[in-house]
């Protein structure tokens, strides 16, 4: 789950996502939109992906390939084994089994690669975007509130509104809730 991918209060996703980045001394927030956020970093709500790295995603791809060749395989040999153990009924059931445990482990291997796979090309993919907008890949997701509180700090660079922080617990001046004294307190 991405920093901000609770459903707001119309059920849409947030516009953007809010994340540190780079490795420099001073914190800095950044907006990535949902395709920018590729593989992404640890996130304010618990998960932690900073393991997935393209590279060790791209090695994990690599190992995963040699099961999802050699699953579909064993299910042409289970089935030779149900062909000629015709007469034998505790082998045709042997041979019943493994054709069962061929097709799950084909559906597992090769269905796992292949989000491996889609995983890879997304993460490319947002690496292009990010380069585009010279951002750098989010390390630490932060929340709407510690974001929000980070762009007023640095006005100019993102629209304070309730559309960017659709998460943010604060109300906005155009809400009714709104009070001029909390912005002095948060």
């Amino acid at each position: 789950m991405m920093a901000g991918t609770r459903n707001t209060r119309d059920g849409q996703l947030p516009k953007y996502f809010y994340a540190t980045g780079g490795w420099g001394r001073e914190t800095v927030i950044y907006a990535y939109t949902q395709e920018e956020w590729g593989l992404g970093g640890s996130l304010p709500s618990g998960g932690n992906y900073q393991a997935r790295t393209f590279t060790g995603l791209a090695i994990v791809a690599l190992i995963a390939t040699i099961p999802a060749i050699l699953a579909p395989l064993f299910i042409l040999v289970s089935i030779y084994a149900i062909i000629t153990s015709t007469p034998d009924l505790g082998d045709m059931g042997m041979g019943l089994i493994w054709f069962v445990m061929s097709v799950v482990c084909t559906v597992l291997f090769t269905g796992g690669w292949l989000l491996s796979l889609h995983a890879l090309r997304r993460e490319l993919k947002a690496r292009k975007l990010r380069k585009g907008r010279g951002l750098p890949k989010p390390t630490h997701g932060v929340t709407d509130d510690q974001a929000r509180r980070w762009f007023e700090e640095h006005p100019g660079t993102l629209e304070i509104s309730r559309e960017n922080f659709p998460l943010s617990t604060r109300p906005f001046p155009d809400e009714p809730e709104y009070l001029p004294s909390q912005e002095k307190r948060a």
